[in-house]
């Protein structure tokens, strides 16, 4: 990280300044630079000597020594009078700049020291890992970067249960409608809750028309989600419209849902989020005509970032978790 805060030139110099020196030696330079800079901007060896508790004679010693190391004349002295030589006002800045970047040296390190170290394991479905998690890794890594994650993929649903059975430190989940009071939940994104069928023409765009013609989807095939918040919102929509629905397949994961709708196989309800990060999603049409909100069912599904709340309080757990910054609501 220093290294970029460094200009190249007196990134330079400064690897000089420490390969002529041992680790104990280069704190006497460091603190030989300041006496320099002193002397330098007051041109007075006696009062430069008192302030640093030393013998103008060790004074002089200490300079001919930067002399020495630099291989220049840094002051022309006479009886009455010091000044600097060129080569010295050039070392004045060098001193002053090798000085700012010794610091900023010491204060990173200072800072690494202090942040935690360490791997979490974080849970979500492939859409979220393509869809949300370049945004939590970008934020990790800004505010927290010496902490790794380890990332499983697989079934949205499966996600809460996963991190209350402690297989995970993390997950990523949509918050249900009855969230557990024991999870913290931040939100990462939102999506709408939307129908799509097949876009090419087949029998189940035959059924979908005429079930939007006459208000009756019994006859219309419909892939669904095994589990989760999708399932419970649609079976809702089913029990509104008083529909035993014709199943044709239950799926886990939402993007199997939409593979299979593409295919011709029936209807579905997913996340808009899913469908527009699909690769088949040229071959899907979103049924406009119908919606969750037409029977009072809420369309609009949150997305978030969840964690054990027993367990914010625990280093590394905290450090993730402030490192994740939550959508503006």
């Amino acid at each position: 990280m220093i290294y970029m805060q460094l200009n190249n030139a007196l990134y330079a110099m400064l690897i000089t300044f420490i390969r002529s020196s041992s680790v104990g030696h280069l704190i006497m330079d460091t603190k030989s630079l300041n006496v320099f800079i002193d002397l330098a901007e007051n041109l007075h060896f006696s009062r430069t000597s008192d302030r640093h508790n030393m013998s103008p004679s060790t004074l002089s010693r200490l300079i001919q020594r930067l002399e020495i190391e630099s291989g220049c004349l840094l002051f022309e002295r006479s009886n009455r009078s010091v000044s600097l030589t060129p080569a010295g006002r050039r070392y004045l800045d060098f001193a002053r700049k090798t000085l700012s970047a010794w610091q900023d040296l010491q204060h990173v390190n200072e800072a690494q020291q202090n942040q935690p170290h360490g791997t979490v394991s974080l849970y979500c479905s492939v859409t979220a890992s393509h869809s949300v998690l370049n945004t939590i890794l970008s934020d990790l890594r800004h505010r927290q970067p010496h902490i790794e994650i380890k990332l499983h993929t697989g079934d949205q649903a499966l996600s809460l249960n996963r991190l209350q059975q402690g297989q995970e430190d993390f997950v990523i989940a949509a918050r249900p409608d009855r969230l557990d009071h024991q999870i913290a939940f931040k939100v990462l994104s939102r999506s709408d809750l939307v129908f799509i069928a097949p876009k090419a023409a087949c029998q189940v765009r035959n059924q979908l028309a005429a079930a939007t013609k006459n208000n009756d989807w019994s006859n219309v095939p419909w892939v669904l989600a095994e589990s989760g918040l999708s399932r419970g919102r649609l079976d809702q929509w089913f029990r509104a419209q008083n529909v035993n629905p014709r199943i044709y397949a239950q799926v886990s994961g939402h993007e199997a849902i939409v593979s299979m709708v593409a295919l011709g196989c029936g209807a579905a309800l997913v996340p808009k989020l899913v469908l527009t990060s699909s690769p088949v999603f040229d071959s899907i049409e979103v049924l406009t005509g119908v919606s969750l909100n037409q029977v009072s069912i809420d369309a609009q599904i949150e997305i978030g970032m969840c964690v054990m709340k027993r367990r914010i309080n625990e280093i590394l757990i905290n450090a993730a978790w402030t490192g994740i910054v939550a959508m503006d609501n």
